[in-house]
């Protein structure tokens, strides 16, 4: 039994890899990112992954909050010149350090006080929504009861069209005859 769950996990890593293999060789064919973000029509979602975005949003929103950098933030790309280039560039934060503090102070504040707004309009839209089910519930309920009061005004309308029929002039009462 263990040989065969063994010799069935070679087989899949041996498929898994092959497949890595053939989307390694087309993007060296096309020189380029095959797989691209596209931006998803949100009234296609359901109200699950709209809930899912909005809170994935939140905490991208969240670790972004403060714009001012730190030197584990200051990188380089290059590898020949990037030591050389990260140190220019951290002697250049120091030197600036006190005018983009101030600037990006007040972008901090402005960053905290969307994050807030938008974590208002989380709340405000999940209570929104809990009402409105609360609405739809009592239409339901509503529709119900007015079925219910149609077919009883059916029934009192067909007893009503009987006793007229019953009570009609052209026909002789019992008690006369």
């Amino acid at each position: 039994m263990e040989n065969n769950i063994t010799k069935e996990m070679e087989k899949l890593k041996k498929e898994l890899h092959k497949k890595k293999e053939e989307v390694h060789d087309l993007k060296e064919l096309v020189k380029n990112e095959i797989d691209k973000d596209y931006p998803s029509n949100l009234e296609d979602f359901s109200e699950r992954e709209l809930e899912s975005q909005l809170d994935e949003y939140l905490s991208l929103l969240n670790k972004y909050v403060d714009p001012v950098p730190d030197k584990t933030s200051i990188t380089s790309h290059r590898r020949l010149i990037g030591t050389p280039v990260v140190w220019i560039k951290r002697i250049f934060l120091k030197i600036t350090k006190s005018y983009i503090t101030h600037i990006l102070g007040k972008q901090k504040i402005f960053n905290q006080k969307c994050v807030a707004l938008y974590q208002n309009l989380i709340i405000h839209q999940k209570k929104y929504h809990d009402k409105i089910s609360q609405i739809e519930e009592r239409i339901g309920e509503c529709e119900v009861h007015l079925e219910v009061i149609a077919k009883k005004l059916e029934e009192i309308s067909a007893n009503l069209d009987q006793n007229r029929a019953d009570t009609s002039p052209g026909k002789p009462d019992k008690e006369n005859t």
